[in-house]
């Protein structure tokens, strides 16, 4: 009979099934040489910000990744590939902070305007005061 002491003991590691190995790319298409010209295959290679995959999650041998590791140098030096990429990540609007600047901001443009400058108001300027109106 076993107590609870024991079946706590088990480490999780030991529960887990071996894990499948990725398939290599360069394997299967039968490619002997990584050219840097060769942009598609190198992305094929990489995150969308530009960061190499590992060995671990591209499933290239050690020789195959420091090939991949050298092609993606040179490319990027010859500026077929980015060092990196933004990512545009939008922010949530805070509670209350903004309406206010928004409201600052729409009342300076307006002062500019009566002083007897003809200049259009930028959309954003517009978009921004009408929300603010609107949620007051």
């Amino acid at each position: 009979m076993t107590s609870k002491k024991n079946k706590a003991r088990v480490s999780k590691v030991d529960l887990k099934k071996p894990g499948k190995k990725k398939p290599n790319v360069l394997d299967t298409e039968r490619i002997s040489y990584v050219d840097y010209k060769d942009v598609n295959l190198l992305q094929r290679f990489m995150s969308d910000r530009s960061k190499l995959r590992s060995q671990r999650l591209a499933g290239t041998s050690v020789q195959q990744q420091r090939e991949i590791a050298n092609a993606v140098k040179n490319a990027r030096e010859m500026a077929l590939l980015p060092y990196t990429k933004r990512v545009a990540s939008t922010r949530a609007p805070r509670a209350g902070a903004d309406r206010e600047e928004d409201e600052k901001y729409v009342d300076r443009y307006a002062e500019k305007v009566t002083d007897g400058e003809a200049t259009e108001a930028p959309e954003a300027v517009l978009d921004a005061g009408d929300d603010a109106e609107g949620e007051a």
